[in-house]
């Protein structure tokens, strides 16, 4: 089997040439199904020139009986045929869909922040359903139709080479008429894909935001705007059916002159002697199996090109040069936590105005070090440049000792854990979410890592306990039991570096104390890097460092610039207070 580039789109056929042994029985089954039926304008020619004339029921039926059996053997053929072919197609689709995905996990940030979800499921659901609707169509049938309507020309000229003149006469013009559709159905095509993905990025946008959209009344708006999209996408879908229906209609008029042509021409050859009755009959019952190919790339060259766009829409992802650079192959067996900025600066583009700013600084391993500061400060910033989430544009980050960009950042990210503000919790049961980061674990580790975060307690009053299904995003869930749910899960993973990213910001002072708890817990003795809005939060921290437009305005502890006349941080502190 071959093997394909896991970040880079070989063609479609590249993808099906990977199946190519499975493939190979498919084309045999196919054409011997194909070659079985090549012989029925010799039959029918043989039982009207000779068997009818001269009375012999026995031959004729015996001749019949072939033509039964050809066509017994057709269809076993077919069979056949149609499971491989099937079987190995869904197995082309999974690769595909795989391979989007795994490219979405290797995209940079940069890319992903400014790209609509709605967008990138198009591509993974609505492209990949275009393009397995066109393989099985295509590969059961025009190639293998192509196949059989050259042996059937053969057939006919054989028969009698008056044929070859009507058939290379008429086929070629059907053949252009058919063509010049071609450029206007794909342009429409691209239009429509478009379309779709503007619909289906702007549709789960609004869906994922219902709540707020509720609560501030603005169904009626969003409504208008959703619908508005949606009659753009419709007037789009619109024009491109008339497109194909226009090829279509101009097809099979055409399909119907050939066949009223074939008669005549052949009446007219039967009439002075130069052909037969039994030819005239084995032309015009030949003619639509030989027309057929046409026919066929006619109707599903709209499914064709549509997966062809849709190819090239996935094409463009899995090519895309928007992944992260990392290359580090350093593994190291466990973390102790150093970390050091030199010099770090960053900007998201590369002419763009410095988020940071020559940052330095230097955390210890088990220390516990807050980041505060207004928004937009670069705070979050930090924490995502530590993660390999982004590379810095100037200077180096060092992870005990080590150049960050040494080390392999996959094996960086397992030592790590997150509890972020809107903890993001999947589909699934309460386990599965605690072990996420270990799914490796066992029930009692992950119940005892649920003791630890204040979340037993009430995960042990669920009907179902553990195997409670939490809905997307854990949505049947209070925010404060998601987050405690989020504590487990990096409990579980014993990190060597924690990152709280506002942690508690969005919860009541009830949920706020149990899981500061559980996080006082998380943190100790390891190294803890906590993002605050709440000032209170972060008084065990071992040190505070305020961050102001991309720069380290200070550092201390929690009463050192509590304390400090004039500090950035005391500052903070009053405003908090409403001092």
């Amino acid at each position: 089997m071959k093997r394909i580039d896991p970040l880079k789109a070989p063609t479609l056929f590249g993808f099906l040439s990977a199946q190519q042994g499975p493939f190979a029985w498919f084309h045999f089954w196919r054409i011997f199904s194909i070659l079985s039926v090549v012989p029925f304008p010799l039959i029918t020619q043989y039982i009207v020139d000779h068997s009818i004339p001269r009375g012999d029921l026995v031959e004729m039926l015996l001749f019949c009986g072939y033509g039964g059996l050809l066509i017994l053997i057709h269809y076993g053929g077919m069979f056949f045929a149609l499971r491989i072919l099937s079987e190995r197609v869904q197995v082309v689709m999974v690769t595909l869909r795989s391979r989007i995905f795994r490219k979405l996990q290797f995209m940079h940030f940069g890319f992903l922040d400014k790209t609509q979800t709605g967008r990138l499921l198009s591509k993974y659901a609505f492209d990949t359903q275009n393009i397995e609707g066109a393989i099985i169509p295509i590969l059961l049938n025009i190639i293998p139709e192509i196949i059989r309507s050259i042996a059937l020309i053969g057939a006919l000229v054989w028969i009698n080479p008056w044929n070859a003149l009507f058939v290379f006469t008429t086929v070629p013009i059907f053949a252009l008429i058919r063509f010049r559709y071609t450029g206007r159905i794909e342009r429409k095509n691209r239009e429509v894909r478009l379309a779709r993905e503007r619909l289906t990025g702007k549709a789960s946008e609004y869906i994922s935001a219902l709540k707020l959209v509720r609560g501030y009344g603005q169904e009626p708006q969003v409504q208008g705007e959703l619908d508005g999209v949606s009659d753009a996408y419709s007037s789009t879908r619109v024009s491109q059916m008339l497109v194909n229906q226009g090829m279509n209609v101009a097809v099979f008029t055409m399909h119907s002159a050939i066949n009223i042509l074939a008669v005549c021409f052949g009446a007219y050859l039967v009439i002075v002697g130069k052909m037969s009755i039994g030819a005239l009959i084995a032309l015009v019952g030949a003619l639509p199996t030989i027309l057929n190919p046409i026919n066929i790339f006619a109707q599903f060259s709209i499914q064709y090109l549509l997966a062809a766009e849709s190819y090239n829409s996935i094409k463009e992802l899995i090519d895309s040069d928007y992944v992260e650079q990392w290359r580090g192959q350093e593994r190291p067996e466990r973390l102790r936590g150093a970390i050091e900025f030199q010099n770090v600066s960053f900007a998201y583009k590369k002419d763009g105005a410095k988020v940071l700013d020559n940052i330095q600084l230097s955390i210890a391993p088990g220390e516990n070090v807050a980041f505060v500061g207004g928004s937009g400060s670069g705070k979050s910033t930090l924490v995502n440049l530590l993660l390999g989430l982004y590379a810095p544009l100037e200077g180096h980050i060092l992870i005990d000792g080590q150049e960050q960009a040494d080390i392999d950042m996959r094996h960086l990210r397992r030592q790590c854990a997150i509890v972020m503000q809107d903890s993001i919790l999947l589909s699934g049961t309460i386990l599965d979410n605690i072990r996420f980061g270990r799914p490796e674990a066992s029930e009692e580790e992950a119940i005892e890592a649920a003791r630890q975060a204040n979340a037993w307690e009430f995960i042990s009053q669920l009907p179902e306990g553990l195997q409670t299904r939490v809905g997307e995003r854990g949505a049947s869930l209070s925010g404060g039991q998601r987050q405690r749910i989020a504590i487990a899960r990096a409990i579980l993973r014993d990190p060597a570096i924690l990152v709280l990213d506002e942690a508690t910001s969005a919860l009541d002072n009830e949920s706020e104390r149990l899981v500061q708890k559980a996080l006082e817990t998380l943190a100790h003795g390891r190294t803890t890097i906590t993002i605050a809005h709440r000032l209170s939060t972060i008084r065990s921290a071992d040190r505070i460092v305020v961050v102001e437009s991309g720069r380290i305005a200070e550092s201390g502890s929690y009463d050192e610039l509590a304390a400090k006349e004039g500090s950035k941080f005391q500052t903070l502190l009053a405003a908090q207070n409403g001092v």
